[in-house]
């Protein structure tokens, strides 16, 4: 058995409609392919005593033990996987319950997919589950499989806490997405964006795009923070920052035990020890708080219990108080076995996967239990507390009691007036105080210190009293009610025709004042800038025209291969477009058959938002077909405006696009809207180039639902020019000597069809074409393009091109000659290896007024090569001419 390839999707795909994130692992399953469940001696039973949860799974029979039941009649090892996957992550603490095994074409290997919370794990899992067949298949002893699924389990578990978000940037991102606000992690930590182009707001941890830095840098120092709130009459602790260790002595004079000593610049009370009464415990203190700073805080210790009080937006929102983490003797049992029992309690957990985190026992506990005289395996009297940290932070094993609705009017009133005083928009303040339901100044309490970035774990999910929801409070500050968080997002694909359309539709809407930013196959552009140069027809390239800050409208092209390699860049868009299905890159990654390529392009119709529009082609049965999955409206385009599907869109009212009477129409029902004459749109070179008509009638129609008025559009038709400038290696004509070259990107034979259609309405007697097939094409596919090529040029010149995806070249030029062979045609068959030499050979040797068309390999290099030839022969001309 081997794992021959694991992939990560991210976003919306072709497996599932609604689950996003997914693993698909591609496995051969090696001799098991003659070995279902029911043929592995004892593969059952011990099956199920190392992993009886998975009773639980329904499987196809939608009851629990159905997956059993599979397993008992005969099973194949790439399904029970599958199953082995999800469970693995559920008894991890991340239940997800999508998955899928199917066979590809090839006998004993399948695709396994199912569904993860952090991606990193789902990986793990995936590996895991492998070995666990196996193992389970094979004659490991049950303990060590036990064994290593615990280890396993572990394991994913670390790695959750790893890279997941932790509860307070979860429950800000949970809280966007649940109002419809899309996210991006923009690294491996906590740092966020919430929405997209010109509507984005940054967030890390809790702090957000509304923080100022200057509060944060108050808040972090302990010493301004509280010589600030002094000097407006905030009571705060006595207290002094010092820096040298002999002044320890007589700063604790003046202080007065129990004292405080903090880091000046500490947070999550990291370095902080409270309850000091000695001068030696004191020492101790000062080595901890050194570590995290070079001054240090000496405060009087104020009696009471500890407190935070959380305000957003001005606005106090939840007090929870906090108790360190702490065992209570029975008389019984020793302080280890203590703690054990505290740490079975079902609400703590590894990290943050629960309320309460477990409590660890590390050099701070030991520091505890050795200063109130005990050690680990000393019985406590019966009710006597001893706590095991200083702090009562929630992440070291203390708990959080909510008492929001305890607050006294005039502690509410002091907490904002801090938060104001400070400058934060979020702020997390300490207190002691004997209690919040009397003002401080009553009570004796004092305010500790304040925090930026403050964590919201104990009051989103306190171990006593009510959880409250503070995230809601940060997003409505950043997303008012009725603010925007998205911008409109035109997603095109197709086998052919989509860098033409995007460059359209985005020109169109930048002429009418947007700030486009767009992807194609050449690059990746905002405004007029071209950012980034190459294939950028993926998910990553999306996302940069997304979490640009100057766009407010994205076009973006969308290719098949990462969609299958991804999904998706976005969660949904305003505009899909389905230009058509033709033949293209079939053999790959398990995309055999036409139906099996329009099922990855319907991934665009099926991301349109219910609010918007999904753009089809009515004459190609495959991509009207896929007006069935839209979620949203569906709106149609035709060269034929009586296509049945047109007229039956027609009567019942819908819009459509077609070409009628030379002009670029909107059909509103039986009502129609001229846009344009054909003739007067230099895209289609005068109404000859049907396949641009196709783009130009797409383009129209996206531009048009999406409210771009006619005008706009009409002037967007019309300025947007078939040159090397606007559409690079689509259609651009260029008058080099004696001939006319004509450079196309034309790369499958639907596209090469096309354009040869085309080029059999211009007037040019000799025709010869410069031609190469990227190398991930079906043999057939490449035999194809021979005999087009063979019936519509002369002559022809074959060069090795720069995408042959691991293909030998001259195999691709033999197969290219058995398809000119096919044409019947006795042409001129010459092979030219090198792109410049076959381009400027043929410019060179071109008859009078011939017609060369170069079909684009790396378009920016193939432009140049023409463009060298052209500069030189010029300067041939003009020599001759200044010579004579």
């Amino acid at each position: 058995m081997e794992i021959l390839e694991i992939r990560t999707l991210r976003g919306p795909n072709y497996w599932s409609g609604y689950w996003k994130k997914l693993i698909i692992m591609r496995l051969d399953i090696g001799d098991y392919e003659s070995k279902p469940s029911n043929k592995l001696k004892g593969f059952y039973n011990r099956m199920i005593e190392v992993m009886p949860s998975v009773e639980n799974h329904g499987c196809s029979y939608g009851e629990p033990g159905g997956f059993l039941k599979r397993v008992s009649e005969g099973t194949w090892a790439g399904h029970i996987i599958e199953h082995f996957a999800l469970e693995l992550q559920t008894l991890a603490g991340m239940d997800t319950g999508y998955g899928r095994t199917r066979e590809t074409g090839e006998t004993g290997i399948y695709n396994v997919v199912f569904s993860y919370h952090e991606e990193e794990v789902g990986r793990f899992a995936a590996k895991a589950s492998v070995q666990l067949f196996l193992d389970l298949a094979g004659d490991k002893s049950l303990e060590e499989i036990k064994q290593d699924i615990a280890n396993d389990i572990q394991r994913m578990r670390e790695i959750r806490e790893e890279v997941r978000f932790g509860p307070s940037t979860g429950s800000m991102v949970d809280e966007a997405v649940h109002r419809g606000i899309p996210y991006i992690r923009l690294n491996d930590q906590s740092l966020v964006q919430l929405g997209y182009g010109v509507y984005q707001k940054r967030i890390q941890a809790t702090t957000t795009a509304n923080t100022n830095m200057i509060a944060v840098d108050i808040a972090a120092n302990k010493h301004a923070t509280k010589k600030l709130l002094g000097d407006m009459g905030v009571p705060v602790p006595k207290g002094f920052r010092i820096r040298d260790e002999d002044e320890l002595e007589d700063t604790l004079k003046s202080v007065g035990f129990p004292a405080v000593i903090k880091p000046l610049d500490g947070n999550h009370g990291k370095g902080a020890t409270v309850g000091i009464k000695s001068l030696d415990d004191a020492k101790v203190a000062w080595e901890k708080a050194k570590e995290y700073s070079r001054w240090i805080i000496v405060e009087e210790q104020i009696a009471g219990a500890d407190f935070r009080g959380l305000v957003v937006n001005n606005r106090l929102i939840a007090v929870a108080k906090r108790v360190p983490a702490h065992v209570r003797g029975d008389g019984k049992q020793t302080i280890q076995q203590l703690i054990d029992e505290t740490n079975s309690d079902a609400r703590r957990g590894y990290g943050h996967e629960n309320v309460l985190t477990q409590i660890d026992i590390d050099n701070h506990t030991m520091r505890c239990i050795k200063k109130a005289g005990y050690e680990l395996d000393t019985v406590l009297k019966k009710g006597e507390k001893l706590f095991l940290k200083t702090t009562a932070n929630i992440s070291t094993g203390g708990t959080a009691i909510d008492v929001t609705d305890e607050v006294h009017p005039e502690n509410v009133f002091l907490f904002e007036r801090i938060a104001r005083i400070i400058g934060l928009d979020v702020a997390g303040i300490d207190i002691i105080a004997p209690n919040v339901s009397e003002p401080l100044r009553q009570s004796g309490g004092g305010i500790i210190e304040v925090n930026a970035a403050p964590g919201f774990r104990m009051h989103l999910s306190p171990s006593e009293g009510i959880g409250r929801n503070v995230a809601e409070h940060v997003i409505d500050m950043l997303y008012p009610p009725g603010a925007q968080s998205r911008i409109p997002i035109f997603a095109i694909t197709g086998t052919n025709g989509k860098t033409t359309t995007t460059r359209l539709i985005a020109h169109v809407l930048r002429n009418s004042g947007r700030t486009v930013g767009f992807t194609t196959t050449d690059g990746t552009y905002i405004g007029n800038e071209q950012i980034v140069q190459g294939d950028n027809t993926g998910p990553v390239s999306a996302q940069l025209v997304l979490k640009d800050p100057t766009v407010d409208v994205a076009v973006l092209e969308t290719a098949r291969g990462g969609i299958i390699r991804s999904g998706l860049g976005f969660d949904h868009c305003d505009v899909g477009v389905v230009l058509n299905v033709a033949a293209d890159h079939l053999g790959l990654k398990d995309v055999n058959t036409l139906e099996d390529l329009a099922r990855v392009k319907s991934v665009i119709p099926r991301a349109v938002s219910k609010d918007g529009w999904a753009v089809l082609n009515a004459e190609d049965e495959l991509v009207y077909k896929m007006r069935d999955r839209v979620d949203g409206k569906v709106v149609c385009f035709s060269m034929d405006e009586n296509h049945p599907n047109i007229r039956r869109r027609a009567e019942r009212g819908r819009v459509s696009c077609v070409f009628e009477n030379g002009f670029v129409t909107i059909l509103k029902g039986k009502w129609k809207v001229r846009v344009e004459k054909a003739v007067n749109i230099p895209l289609t070179y005068g109404g000859r180039a049907e396949f641009m008509i196709q783009n130009v009638l797409a383009a129209t129609l996206a531009c048009f639902v999406h409210g771009v008025s006619i005008e706009d559009i009409r002037v967007g038709l019309t300025t947007f020019n078939a040159g090397t400038a606007q559409t690079p290696g689509r259609l651009n004509f260029m008058e080099v000597g004696t001939c006319t070259v004509l450079m196309d990107y034309a790369h499958n034979p639907a596209g090469f069809s096309g354009l040869t259609k085309f080029i059999s309405k211009l007037p040019h007697k000799y025709r010869t074409v410069i031609m190469t097939v990227p190398g991930d094409r079906r043999d057939e596919d490449i035999r194809e393009m021979g005999e087009i090529a063979g019936k519509a040029f002369d002559r022809i010149v074959i060069r090795y091109g720069h995408y042959l995806r691991g293909r030998d070249p001259e195999v691709m030029v033999k197969l290219l000659q058995e398809g000119i062979a096919r044409s019947g045609n006795d042409l001129q068959v010459r092979v030219i290896p090198n792109g410049r030499e076959a381009i400027h050979h043929s410019i060179k040797y071109g008859r009078k007024g011939e017609l060369v068309v170069t079909l684009a390999d790396l378009v920016p290099q193939d432009i140049s090569y023409v463009q060298e030839i052209r500069d030189k022969l010029l300067d041939e001309q003009n020599q001759e001419g200044a010579a004579a």
